[in-house]
């Protein structure tokens, strides 16, 4: 049979910083951990962009980081340097994105300037009928 042993001094620290939170501080926790989720989670690229934005240059985050007992300052600097990786990501993707479609339209536009030259006469090609055999 196994002994009880007490917990480390330090093994229940998160659980005692969460004790001593407000609800609504907990809430303001939650909305930046969504934004931060949707900034380098989210498959919508348009959501993850907004959400880079705001935490680079919006002007709620440091409310939201006060409200949520974070220093904005502090926050923000630890994230700047994945948050600008991931915005570059997103919008060098964006322009490739774009220069692939330029290109498809630059085709279309080719071939549209080269079928009126090809005729679709079909004279040229055998007849067949139901009693055509090609041996």
């Amino acid at each position: 049979m196994a002994k009880y042993r007490a917990p480390l001094a330090n093994s229940d620290v998160i659980h005692l910083v969460d004790r001593n939170k407000e609800p609504e501080q907990k809430l303001w926790v939650a909305v930046l951990a969504k934004a931060f989720d949707d900034a380098f989670k989210s498959a919508d690229e348009r959501a993850a962009l907004e959400a880079l934005s705001w935490v680079k240059h919006g002007r709620d985050f440091n409310y939201v980081c006060g409200l949520a007992g974070r220093d904005p300052n502090y926050v923000r600097k630890k994230m700047l340097n994945k948050v600008i990786d991931r915005e570059a990501m997103l919008v060098d993707k964006h322009h490739k994105v774009k220069n692939y479609v330029n290109n498809v339209l630059i085709l279309k536009e080719e071939i549209k300037k080269i079928k009126p030259r090809i005729k679709n006469d079909y004279k040229s090609l055998p007849k067949y009928t139901h009693d055509y055999v090609d041996r």
